[in-house]
């Protein structure tokens, strides 16, 4: 049993992700305990009362005094695979997954060596308070390098986080067409629907499709769309410049949309939706203040990811991204936490196992070094977490920093 905490967010409320002021509202219980069973959470509510109940009764006792406790991060798009920046590269910076040496990279080593790196990163997502986050292939993949992938994010499942693979959908890499393929796009487009969207989904290798708007002519993007959701694959949409991109998920019942800009009208057609708004604050777009604050009002779902690995994502940590989201966004801290716990998992189509703390639902969850949730969204870059819990096991635990008796 967990008991003592300052403040236990648990986020509890209707089902479906939180809208409008519902992002504001997080389900606080002060000096709030939680009976944790067979990986799930058997009760929540004050320490007194839960201290008391038969079911606690030699229960192993996890002391949250003075912390906050909350529902794991759920990261909606990262690209767990990508090189780290080696010194003396310029600046630093983290490599563009897309960029010619992390593709290359990426398609010569061994899978022996790709897990490897892929369950290291993972395990530093973990040690930030990510739970379960959505990994990512690489657009530029061929479909060989792709399928690799996929089989390396499938194994690093419960390593310690869950992990959904997602198939970035793109047109043949270039190379990759088949010597007696035409090449004429219709071809193409039958290739990847008649023949390789039936391999990912009969292999069980992904849970979503993403398809990138800016990619594809709309046609295509429809067919694509509509061929891996009838093999049961979850959608999310990317729109780009693409103005009839929400429409398109709209039509599709995409669990999610990647957004630049969105026009009023589809404001009020996406918040009468299940399709929620997916938001990277550390993308920095010009316009991402005002694009926000006008879902929000306007009701539309929002989910928060870190984009680590993709399009100069260079943080995985989470609290980073909320932080960014109020600093960027104008979002406030619960709206940031709601967006990245909540909606992050019905984003990925697991709203209904994790992403709260509540009786049935996976016991995933962190405990930071605060006394306040808000205090999150002022220090930036900090690494609050003090421990990680996942499916009722603690995953990982903050360490003493041994004294040095020489100066």
């Amino acid at each position: 049993m967990l008991r003592g905490a300052r403040q236990l967010i648990t986020l509890q409320g209707p089902e479906g992700p939180r809208r409008g002021a519902a992002l504001n509202e997080l389900g606080i219980i002060r000096d709030g305990a939680l009976l944790l069973q067979g990986g799930k959470v058997l009760e929540m509510g004050p320490s007194r009362r839960l201290e008391n109940l038969t079911a606690a009764r030699g229960a192993r006792e996890i002391d949250a005094a003075g912390r906050v406790v909350l529902p794991g991060f759920v990261d909606g798009r990262t690209q767990p695979l990508i090189a780290q920046a080696r010194p003396g590269s310029a600046g630093n910076a983290a490599p563009d997954a897309q960029s010619p040496r992390p593709i290359a990279e990426l398609s010569a080593l061994p899978s022996g060596r790709l897990q490897a790196r892929a369950q290291t990163v993972l395990a530093r997502m973990a040690r930030h308070g990510t739970t379960t986050a959505s990994a990512v292939t690489i657009p530029a993949l061929d479909r060989s390098a792709a399928l690799k992938t996929l089989r390396i994010f499938g194994g690093a499942d419960g390593k310690p986080l869950s992990v959904i693979p997602t198939l970035y959908l793109a047109p043949f890499a270039r190379g990759d067409v088949p010597a007696d393929a035409p090449a004429d796009a219709e071809s193409e487009i039958g290739s990847l629907c008649n023949e390789w969207l039936p391999v990912i989904a009969h292999r069980n290798l992904a849970r979503f499709v993403e398809v990138d708007c800016d990619a594809f002519e709309l046609p295509a993007a429809r067919r694509y769309l509509e061929s891996a959701r009838n093999l049961g694959l979850g959608l999310r949409v990317r729109a780009g410049t693409f103005t009839a991109a929400v429409r398109l998920a709209l039509e599709r019942d995409a669990a999610s949309v990647i957004l630049d800009d969105v026009p009023a009208n589809e404001i009020v057609a996406l918040a009468g939706s299940g399709t929620a708004a997916l938001l990277a604050p550390l993308a920095r777009r010009a316009k991402s203040h005002a694009l926000a604050r006008a879902l929000i009002d306007g009701g539309v779902a929002i989910a928060l990811a870190s984009g680590f690995g993709l399009e100069h994502g260079s943080t995985y940590n989470m609290q980073m991204v909320i932080a960014l989201a109020c600093s960027e966004m104008g979002m406030s801290p619960a709206e940031a936490i709601s967006a990245a716990t909540i909606n992050g998992a019905y984003a990925l189509g697991c709203g209904d196992r994790c992403g709260s703390l509540q009786p049935g639902k996976r016991a995933d969850l962190i405990m930071l070094n605060v006394e306040d949730y808000r205090e999150v969204a002022h220090q930036f870059g900090v690494n609050h977490v003090h421990m990680v819990v996942k499916n009722g096991a603690i995953v990982y635990q903050e360490g003493e920093v041994a004294s040095c008796s020489g100066r």
